[in-house]
């Protein structure tokens, strides 16, 4: 998943990565981390946002208190422009377990949200601890970037875009 969510090309590629995510409809009823990851997958890789949401709503239903279904599930709220919803998730997974390491998404479902309401000091402030949490992962870093123009911070958003194209970069000689 991780390679054709990083610019993979093949259809095959695609098709593979989302099996074992597919396999969880019909199997791993209970395993919440399952179902949420599954539902990451579903979502970024076919873009079926209703099946994504059903394994997180399974997995929620199972246990409230699940950072990996809230955390993903708000990042993919934001995304969809729904930003009360990821906000109110992204909120909840922090309170639960304030450090945990999946935070990264909860931190980018913040960011994201901010963004959307044209919040672009809590934006930068959200990435900046997704940042702190997973440097080496660009999607913090772009968010980072983003809002850092729309702050007039042009010289910190260039360094930031640097780090992006580094890691982009490193990614292509693994």
């Amino acid at each position: 998943h991780v390679r054709v969510s990083r610019g993979g090309t093949r259809e095959e590629e695609r098709v593979r990565s989302s099996q074992p995510a597919r396999a969880v409809l019909t199997g791993c009823g209970d395993d919440v981390t399952t179902l949420a990851i599954a539902g990451l997958v579903i979502w970024l890789d076919h873009h079926d946002f209703a099946t994504a949401f059903d394994l997180f709503d399974r997995a929620l239903a199972i246990s409230n208190s699940i950072v990996a279904a809230l955390g993903i599930s708000a990042v993919e709220l934001a995304w969809m422009g729904r930003t009360q919803g990821a906000s109110e998730r992204a909120l909840r997974a922090l309170r639960l377990s304030p450090f945990d390491t999946l935070h990264s998404f909860t931190y980018n479902a913040l960011a994201v949200a901010a963004f959307h309401e044209g919040r672009y000091a809590d934006a930068r402030d959200a990435a900046r601890r997704g940042v702190e949490i997973k440097p080496k992962f660009s999607v913090p870093r772009v968010l980072l970037a983003a809002s850092l123009v729309r702050l007039g911070q042009i010289a910190e958003a260039q360094a930031e875009a640097r780090h992006v194209l580094a890691l982009r970069a490193k990614m292509r000689t693994c």
